[in-house]
């Protein structure tokens, strides 16, 4: 309502209203509009493993081609490089409703903190005796050692909102969705050095 009704005004009397009531405008716009996505992250989180998981037969492969459709058209065409390096047949047994939520996080982030002219990326899996294991690697900006405790609590952002928009929570999520699986995930990454996130799903006894 409140996003509507400021849009109202901003349509039906921007030709009475001088620069600085329009970028006011602007400003209402644009935090009513992260407010919304904020909410709608937080009730994402709130929801994760309720109820039980519902655990499938997924194709990570054809998971990530699902998720790089549905954010392609953020990013300019052509701009990005994804390469799989697991079998493309491999299945493993999880919720895919998540596992779609986890890796859209995760290469969202991978293509938003990377400003190289070639944006690269690399998703990798093995399988252990007891779990699977996702490695995915760009070669984006990477971040301090010092932060990586912190990026996967709720609304830790490490960048201004200007620059790099979102709500701070994806990681949170991603989070909560591994240890769901009771997986884990972690980030190996330096500065400027691109960073690597490892994902790992227990094979049996998720609930």
């Amino acid at each position: 309502m409140i996003t509507s009704y400021v849009q109202l005004l901003q349509k039906r009397y921007a030709d009475k209203l001088d620069d600085n009531a329009r970028e006011y405008i602007s400003f209402a716009v644009d935090g009513s509009n992260r407010l919304k996505r904020m909410m709608d992250d937080l009730l994402t989180y709130s929801r994760i493993g309720r109820p039980k998981l519902n655990p499938v037969q997924v194709n990570p492969a054809e998971i990530i081609d699902k998720v790089m459709k549905l954010i392609s058209a953020r990013y300019p065409a052509g701009n990005h490089r994804i390469n799989c390096l697991f079998p493309k047949d491999m299945i493993i047994l999880a919720d895919k409703d998540l596992v779609i939520k986890l890796f859209y996080n995760i290469l969202d982030n991978a293509l938003k903190f990377n400003n190289n002219i070639e944006q690269m990326i690399e998703i990798d899996a093995k399988e252990n005796d007891n779990q699977w294991e996702f490695s995915i690697k760009d070669n984006g900006m990477g971040i301090d050692r010092e932060y990586h405790g912190k990026i996967f609590g709720i609304f830790q952002k490490l960048h201004n909102h200007s620059e790099y928009p979102g709500s701070g929570i994806g990681l949170a999520i991603c989070e909560k969705i591994v240890n769901s699986h009771k997986g884990r995930i972690w980030i190996d990454s330096d500065a400027g050095k691109g960073a690597t996130f490892h994902v790992s799903i227990k094979k049996e006894n998720i609930s």
